[in-house]
């Protein structure tokens, strides 16, 4: 399995990749639409459930949109595959991906680095739920340059197949 810095690294050749070919050189600062292909966004954006939620308002121009239901997609996600009640966002994600006491395991958290894994992804996922949904859930001014939104919806679409591998502990009940 790709590393977690591994993949980003690898996004970020391809978002580097994306800008050369529209000719882009500070996209992080524009608002300006890239052209972002629907082909590019398929080969990128894999999971079905997730495409078929956010791929119209993104390529419509609604980015913001599509990150915040992205991220709003994987924060029901978890909630769903972990049987957990009357839990969202960072809190969710804080019992859940637990290193002590995960509800879902990300691996056998048997070795240093294995609990290492939990712990990061615990973190990244509450982060999520703080830095990328809530702005854009809270603030019906938020925008995003197309470039930017394409980066929070790959990272979406990897944190849902963190999930989705996930195994569920066993014993584990709604809380």
């Amino acid at each position: 399995m790709e590393s977690f810095y591994t993949l980003f690294g690898r996004i970020h050749e391809l978002n580097e990749e994306l800008k050369t070919q529209v000719g882009i050189e500070h996209a992080d600062s524009s608002l300006k639409t890239t052209g972002l292909s629907a082909d590019t966004f398929d080969l990128l954006i894999t999971d079905s459930d997730l495409k078929s939620k956010v791929k119209k308002l993104f390529l419509d121009g609604h980015h913001a949109r599509a990150v915040e239901e992205a991220y709003k997609y994987l924060d029901n996600l978890v909630l769903r595959l972990s049987k957990q009640q009357n839990m969202t966002g960072s809190s969710l994600m804080k019992k859940v991906f637990s290193q002590k006491d995960p509800v879902l395991k990300l691996n056998e958290g048997i070795s240093a680095s294995e609990q290492n894994e939990q712990l990061g992804y615990m973190e990244i996922f509450s982060g999520v739920m703080t830095g990328i949904r809530n702005p854009r859930a809270h603030d019906s001014d938020w925008e995003d340059a197309e470039d930017r939104a394409f980066q929070l919806l790959v990272l979406a679409n990897h944190l849902i197949c963190k999930v989705r591998s996930a195994t569920l502990k066993k014993n584990s009940h709604a809380i």
